[in-house]
Formats: structure tokens, sequence, C-alpha cells
């Protein structure tokens, strides 16, 4: 082998058979040597009847056999090619196989869920699901392969006890859980149905193990404890001024967080006293317009003036960049510190604070539901929902100036315990 490699010569193939395993060779190129066994796959083809062609299939080098060893692989094959295998063949489908497993680790398939997920229609309804909703389904799949760091994992080779450490290192957050558990499972059948993996490994899970419903909160706020956050507002030390606008905001107007962090100056008129929402930035994708108490109005045209009158752009942006806010966890856990007497409680509580205080003063839940843009709420469900479309827009306002009456009467202190009945007149 060695007399071979020095007299190897440029554009010049080298084949020595070996002497004692026929089919054995040692092919010697101008930068490689390798050991190589030729056989003649059993039968005939059917197509001509003839013996099939010679085939070839490289067992190693110098370096990884030497020359008994690559006889007794030489062997090895030709007792598979005489019992009716093909090595090479076999061989090649092996690779083939390696690497199609190797381009369906989670991250790769993550990769091309990203992509089908936009399209993919409802599971109620009609349409397609939102693009909030994609994101979020999108991003609970991505923080469940990191929490089992198997994002280099075959999807296939995915099992119940990587599930169950996903689930631990949720710890005590039930609905931070299901949500993965969720998304992940809704990932899985997807891939399954695209033939991407063979089964859904979430169905591996026990179902008592599996994340159970949260429980709906039912915390809310009265108009005094929302006319104290009011004011800690101001108390709270690691608040910039574009904090402090958007919690009064929220405590102010009932719409969503995530709404208000969104909301742009281009959807607002503020002589009318109105914020108009496009679908694409409400959760049930529907159009929906809220009527501006001087409270909110308040809070509005004071950033309109320090932004300098614009017609467009974000009301609350992020201090340094400039983007929608998203810190909302910091931002309570200031508040937290200025109010340590108030616990318990979310941004979303003050929707259910709202309706709450609204309900008690007389004012139908139909017009809190609409203002409140709840599509199937137990007000608009069935038959009701499907033939009354109605807004009732001048109840709105009436119950929205109560609303900003309730609250502005309970920051300066003259709020009493029992809220008069809000007279709402029809047009």
């Amino acid at each position: 082998m060695a007399a071979a490699w020095r007299n190897r010569s440029q554009n010049v193939r080298l084949v020595m058979a070996d002497a004692e395993c026929r089919g054995l060779a040692l092919v010697v190129n101008p930068s490689s040597m390798a050991w190589r066994y030729d056989y003649k796959p059993r039968g005939r083809d059917p197509s001509n009847g003839k013996r099939f062609s010679t085939h070839s299939i490289t067992i190693g080098s110098p370096e990884s056999h030497s020359p008994d060893e690559a006889r007794v692989e030489a062997n090895r094959h030709k007792g598979s090619a005489k019992a009716g295998n093909d090595p090479a063949a076999d061989r090649k489908a092996q690779i083939a196989a390696g690497a199609l497993r190797r381009s369906r680790t989670l991250d790769r398939l993550v990769e091309k869920y990203e992509q089908y997920l936009p399209k993919r229609g409802k599971l109620r309804g009609h349409g397609t699901i939102s693009p909030r909703q994609a994101a979020y389904d999108i991003a609970y799949v991505k923080a469940a392969i990191a929490s089992m760091k198997a994002g280099g994992k075959v999807a296939d080779d995915l099992g119940a006890s990587d599930l169950r450490t996903m689930l631990l290192n949720c710890g005590s957050r039930a609905a931070t859980a299901r949500h993965r558990y969720g998304a992940l499972s809704r990932f899985f059948d997807w891939a399954q149905e695209e033939s991407l993996v063979k089964a859904n490994p979430c169905h591996l899970v026990a179902k008592a193990r599996r994340p159970r419903p949260v429980a709906a909160r039912e915390t809310f706020l009265n108009v005094k404890q929302l006319a104290k956050l009011w004011k800690a507002v101001e108390k709270a030390t690691g608040l910039e001024p574009v904090h402090r606008d958007f919690v009064r905001f929220l405590i102010a107007i009932p719409c969503r967080r995530g709404e208000a962090a969104s909301l742009g100056w281009e959807h607002l008129d503020l002589g009318a006293g109105i914020w108009s929402q496009p679908g694409r930035l409400t959760k049930n994708r529907d159009n929906h317009r809220l009527f501006l108490h001087p409270l909110a109005l308040e809070i509005l045209r004071r950033r309109y003036d320090a932004a300098k009158r614009p017609t467009s752009g974000l009301v609350f942006p992020s201090p340094r960049a400039k983007k929608a806010l998203a810190t909302f966890g910091d931002i309570k856990e200031e508040l937290d510190k200025a109010t340590p007497d108030l616990v318990d409680w979310r941004f979303h509580d003050f929707r259910r604070s709202f309706a709450t205080a609204l309900g008690e003063a007389g004012v139908s839940e139909t017009v809190a539901d609409a203002i409140l843009n709840h599509r199937q709420s137990a007000t608009r469900s069935g038959v009701l929902g499907n033939y009354q479309k109605a807004q009732r827009w001048p109840e709105q306002v009436q119950a929205m100036t109560a609303w900003g009456e309730f609250l502005a009467d309970a920051i300066s202190g003259r709020t009493s315990d029992q809220q008069k009945v809000v007279r709402l007149k029809r047009k």
C-alpha cells in the first residue's frame, strides 16, 4: 500500500485487486486511497432477463481498515448479496434516511410551521387565525422546545419524558404550562398531517398529568381601588411618563393592554372623542370604536401636545426603542411597590372592574359587552348573536361618560360606597 501511494500520479486512478478476497480492491486516487468491494446482486433483471450489472460499495480507507479487516467486511457484504440483498442500495437508503431524519429536527420543523400557521383556518368558525394568535402559538412552541433543550432533536425522538420535563419547568405557572402544551400539541398535529412525524408525542402524556384548564379569574377592583392605583402612578419611582399615562389610560378605558400599546394617532378623533380600532388590532378581528370620556381625553391631549401634534405613530411608544410597549410585568412590579395593600390584580382585571361597576349602576350587560367588544358573550350568543348586530352607540356614549364620572369622583375623593343608577336615554 505504501508503494502504491508513493507511485500515484496525477489524473490516474490505480485499482489493485486483492489476491485473497475476490471482488475486493484497493483504489488509489491522486489524493486518497479506499477499499472497494464489487459484486453482482443475486437474480436477474425482470425487464431483460439478464444478470444485474456490477455494484460497488466503499468499505473504508487503509487508515480505518487493515487488509484483514477489509476482507472481513467484504465477506460480510458478499454474504449479504448471496442472501438476496443489495448492500450498496441498502447503504444509500440508510444515508438518505439519516439525511431525512436530520432535516426533521424540531428547529427545522418550527421554521416550516411558521410559514404554515398564518394560513391555517380557525379551529372554530371560519377564516384564518389572527396574526397575533399565530405569533403567540409560535412563541409558545419555541418556549416549550427551549425548555426541553430539544431544538436539535429529531421530532420523532421526542418522548413523554421530554414533555414531562417541559411541564415541570413551568413550575407553578399553570396557565403557561397549558399554553405551551396546547401549542405544542397543535404543532405536532400539523406535523403528523404533513407526514413529518409518525405520531403526536403529546398524546403519550397521561391525561392525569396534562395541564388542566386554569380557572377563570374573578378578581376585580372597585372604583376606590382604581383611584388608589391612579394616584400611585405618581409615586412609582421606576416609571417613565409614558408608563404613567399608559396605566391611567387602561384604568380610564376598558380596552386590552395590547390594544392600548398598539394605539396610533391615526386611530383617534380627539375632537369627536372617538377611538376607532381597526380589526387587525382587535382580539376578535372586528372593527370597534370606543367613546373617550374627558378623563381619557385629558391623557391623550397632553401626549398629543407633547408629541407636537402628530398625525400617525404610536401614542404610547417605549421610552428608548420607540416601539410598542411590552414591559407590562415591569410596569406592574413598580405599581405593586407603590400599592402594597392591593394584591393579586392584573391589568386585564380593569375590564372586569368596568363591567362590574356599570352593572351595579344599572347599565345593560349588552351595552357593557358591546363596549368591551365581546363577540361571543352570554348576551350575544346563539340566535341573538346571529341576528342582533346593533351596537347601541348612544347608550355606549352614556355608559362611558358615567364611567368617567365615577373615576373622576373617586380620584377627587367625592365617590360614595353606593354608585347612583345610570339612566340611559334612548334616541
